[in-house]
């Protein structure tokens, strides 16, 4: 049986022709700190009487289709 390889970080991207380019340090820095900035503008959305909401309709739909 056939094993997938481990999968690793990403150093790589793609161009507009779908071709995979290797980034640099710099690029993959960039990419991180824009990664963590979207985490953090996330976590802020609504305050937490909301967030308990939006959490307890999810795992109340979740859990019907079980």
């Amino acid at each position: 049986m056939a094993t997938a390889p481990a999968t690793a970080a990403s150093l790589r991207s793609f161009d507009d022709r779908g071709k995979a380019v290797q980034l640099t340090a710099e690029e993959i820095r960039q990419r991180n700190a824009l990664a963590l900035t979207a985490l953090e503008a996330i976590e802020k959305i609504g305050d937490d009487a909301e967030q308990r909401e939006t959490l307890d309709y999810l795992m109340r739909v979740g859990d019907e289709d079980r």
